[in-house]
């Protein structure tokens, strides 16, 4: 029974292992699309730069407009992304 208990015990260890490595995987593929997404937003910021030094009053206004939305959808994008503890290791029994 206890060799039985053991080969669970390591067969256990080992799919936390593989778990903990696709969570690396996944984690870093997450935080390359946000740096895309950090530079697609610097070129668009760049684009509303130039608009509205070429824009009328009402154009600068809706400009704002949009970064304004702009700023919030990236702060909610920032806030779900923030790294989390990670979870305590499982103790056997």
């Amino acid at each position: 029974m206890t060799e039985f208990q053991t080969k669970i015990q390591e067969k256990f260890q080992q799919a936390q292992a593989k778990a903990a490595t696709r969570v690396r995987e996944f984690e870093q593929e997450a935080r390359k699309v946000l740096e895309t997404l950090g530079d697609r937003a610097q070129a668009e910021l760049k684009v509303f730069v130039e608009f509205a030094q070429k824009g009328s009053r009402d154009q600068i206004l809706i400009l704002g407009i949009e970064l304004e939305k702009l700023g919030k959808k990236l702060q909610e994008i920032a806030a779900k992304s923030e790294p989390k503890e990670p979870p305590a290791p499982a103790q056997p029994n």
